[in-house]
């Protein structure tokens, strides 16, 4: 049985909302016309949204200090909707989004780019546990039980995962683990640069040590404050096979199935 505290309205696509989103402002978000030179951060939630988000930002606009860049201040689809979104982009030759939905419901252009973060399930279950128990006052035994099931705010983690991991191939997207932007913060940089395109890549390198420097300094900041891992002071054994082994049933097949074997 679902537990009553965690329960959210659905809108007409059986997809769960946080109580303050609007279900008008989910579905109009969905029909933003994407453009050619649009970017998209995307990322279930607790997986780095916002601090990938700073990154982007910082690289697209380099006299934007990474530390200060306010990630509500971005264009979030499925929360501010179409309409919102598109006023606040109005006058971005570069209109960068931020999301947390599945592939199938990200507005898609060929020429857009779409940047999506994956972090490995039991950390970001853990995560996301932290922020329902202050809300909610659930247990931890509760909330594993509603997120293995996807029976939490913004639907099945793998629901999400999968797909996007498999459009990992498609030339304007750009998958990266969490884990490996935490490990290797420089080369993780310069591929979200590389990817973007231009002369970031080359700026970033040749021309501009403050802004590279000020980004990685940032991302020590996201290293300091995370704990790759915490999953193993919160799951039991019994809890830790069982997301292991919907883990590997959802992912069978995909290539993702040892993406984290050094951490899960």
């Amino acid at each position: 049985m679902p537990t009553p505290a965690l329960v959210r309205p659905h809108n007409n696509d059986e997809f769960l909302l946080p109580k303050d989103y609007s279900v008008a402002n989910f579905d109009s978000g969905r029909t933003l016309p994407a453009r050619d030179s649009d970017v998209f951060v995307v990322a279930y939630p607790d997986c780095g949204t916002s601090w990938v988000l700073g990154l982007v930002s910082a690289l697209l606009h380099d006299d934007v200090d990474v530390h200060t860049t306010d990630a509500a201040s971005i264009a979030h689809l499925e929360r501010h909707g179409r309409e919102t979104c598109e006023r606040m982009t109005a006058n971005d030759p570069i209109r960068l989004f931020r999301t947390h939905l599945p592939y199938k419901w990200v507005p898609q252009h060929v020429g857009a780019k779409y940047i999506c973060v994956g972090r490995n399930p039991k950390d970001t279950s853990v995560s996301f546990f932290h922020r329902h128990k202050q809300q909610d006052g659930v247990t931890w035994d509760e909330y594993f039980e509603q997120f293995l099931a996807g029976r939490v705010e913004f639907g099945d983690f793998f629901a999400f995962f999968v797909p996007w991991f498999e459009h990992h191939v498609d030339e304007n997207v750009l998958f990266l683990s969490y884990e490996y932007l935490i490990h290797e913060p420089r080369d993780g940089l310069l591929r979200i640069a590389r990817f973007l395109g231009g002369d970031l890549e080359d700026r970033l390198v040749d021309h501009n040590d403050h802004l590279l420097h000020d980004i990685l300094a940032a991302i020590q900041i996201e290293k300091d404050r995370v704990k790759i891992g915490e999953w193993r002071a919160v799951y039991s054994a019994e809890q830790s096979k069982r997301m292991d082994d919907r883990f590997h049933a959802m992912t069978q097949g995909t290539g993702a199935e040892h993406m984290w074997s050094d951490v899960m």
